[in-house]
């Protein structure tokens, strides 16, 4: 995962940003953050439609997925970076092919949190959100970009009081 040093390392800078206002590391705000990253990961899923086998409506644009898809990898390293996992570790390459597999098993993963903070199970959630990038065939440098992106965006957000 070294190749995403750089959203790690800008996406720090915005975790620091709001522990100064909030108590990142309080119990209250990670359950708060387990439930967020289970919201972004449902609205992924929802724009990608890869369940609504009786619609006709097509996938969202690449960059709405990307968005939602940033959303939820920025929520990861929130928690990566809480439990100070460094991306040169080594990661699980997880080789799921089935996209509805792939977020169910996200979802599993996610409400794991809950029950603890183990690094371990934190490593694996970001190796299976990877790969699920790699099934909505974001490349590796679409999803810094897209990431890099988020966190600009969120930088502003924060400096104008969102």
């Amino acid at each position: 995962m070294k190749e995403f040093t750089v959203v790690y390392e800008e996406n720090k800078i915005l975790d620091e940003l709001f522990h100064k206002l909030y108590d990142n590391y309080s119990q209250d705000i990670i359950e708060k953050n387990i439930l967020e990253l289970l919201v972004e990961v449902g609205e992924l899923a929802n724009e990608t439609r890869c369940f609504k086998y009786w619609s006709n409506k097509k996938t969202s644009s690449k960059e709405i997925i990307m968005d939602e898809y940033a959303d939820c990898f920025l929520m990861t390293l929130y928690f990566c970076n809480m439990v100070d996992i460094d991306m040169n570790e080594k990661f699980e390459k997880i080789n799921e092919k089935n996209l509805v597999n792939q977020f169910k098993q996200l979802y599993k993963l996610v409400s794991q949190l809950d029950l603890d903070l183990d690094r371990d199970l934190i490593k694996n959630i970001l190796s299976n959100l990877v790969n699920l990038g790699k099934l909505l065939d974001f490349t590796i440098k679409e999803i810094i970009d897209g990431s890099l992106l988020k966190i600009s965006r969120n930088k502003s957000r924060f400096e104008t009081g969102f």
